[in-house]
């Protein structure tokens, strides 16, 4: 039999398995939209228009894998932590990638040490690093590393600029852990963020690291959120006050450069 000028036996097929993948990808869809408050299994089978046994036996691969929960008292899915820790991961790498010849081009430019931070819940993480030229390097953080929000002039940068009312809650969700760093205070950490909103940037003298000098640049998008942040790092007697004006005004004119500010 012949349809639209193609034999039965040219028509394409769907690869095996295919069926079932997109049946997976539809229930994921399902227990997305009803996240909030949670869908029951009829309520999932319905919506995929699938036999419930057959929507229970895809969930349950799910559950046993972390992308979706299953509550036994309420009965209610959810999205699970797998799928977050996943879209953590994507996110990362689509930064990463997206700044990647930003930090090259600084690194060239300024001959120290550039690093990309960016925020996971209340800490700042290290997503990528370019090395200086300049005969001594600094390398005060390795790339996965991470540190709590506040702690280091990228991880400044990251929540100084934030309204007051949400840098105030992440102060109080990291206070007990800034003692851990030269046994700083919530109190110092405020200071220091208060200065740097008055110049733009944060300059931390030795204060994280000793004989190291980083100043931290905040990255916003158009809609002034923080998205990112840059930190280029030296030893403290190169980074003159001069100097710090001078690398400041190298990163924002690149940044502006590709539509940020």
């Amino acid at each position: 039999m012949k349809t639209a000028g193609l034999t039965s036996s040219r028509i394409p097929k769907a690869p095996a398995g295919a069926q079932s993948i997109k049946r997976a990808v539809t229930l994921l869809r399902i227990v997305a939209s009803y996240n909030e408050q949670g869908a029951r299994l009829s309520d999932i089978a319905r919506a995929s228009d699938l036999h419930t046994s057959t929507a229970h036996r895809i969930l349950a691969i799910f559950v046993a894998e972390g992308f979706i929960t299953y509550d036994r008292v309420s009965r209610l899915y959810h999205l699970g932590i797998e799928l977050y820790n996943l879209g953590k991961t994507a996110h990362q790498f689509f930064v990463r990638d997206r700044f990647r010849s930003i930090i090259e081009r600084i690194g060239r430019e300024t001959e120290d040490t550039v690093f990309l931070v960016i925020r996971s819940g209340n800490d700042a993480l290290c997503i990528d690093r370019i090395e200086g030229t300049y005969p001594i390097r600094t390398i005060p953080v390795d790339i996965g590393s991470s540190r709590p929000l506040g702690i280091g002039a990228a991880s400044l940068s990251l929540i100084a600029f934030l309204p007051p009312p949400e840098f105030e809650d992440v102060l109080s969700a990291n206070a007990s852990r800034y003692s851990q760093y030269r046994n700083l205070s919530v109190e110092d950490i405020r200071r220091l963020a208060m200065k740097s909103v008055k110049q733009g940037y944060v300059v931390s003298p030795g204060l994280f690291h000793e004989n190291i000098t980083s100043i931290g640049i905040p990255i916003f998008d158009g809609q002034s959120n923080v998205v990112a942040s840059i930190a280029v790092s030296a030893i403290s007697q190169r980074m003159t006050p001069k100097r710090r004006g001078y690398i400041y005004q190298t990163v924002k004119k690149i940044l502006n450069t590709e539509g940020y500010r």
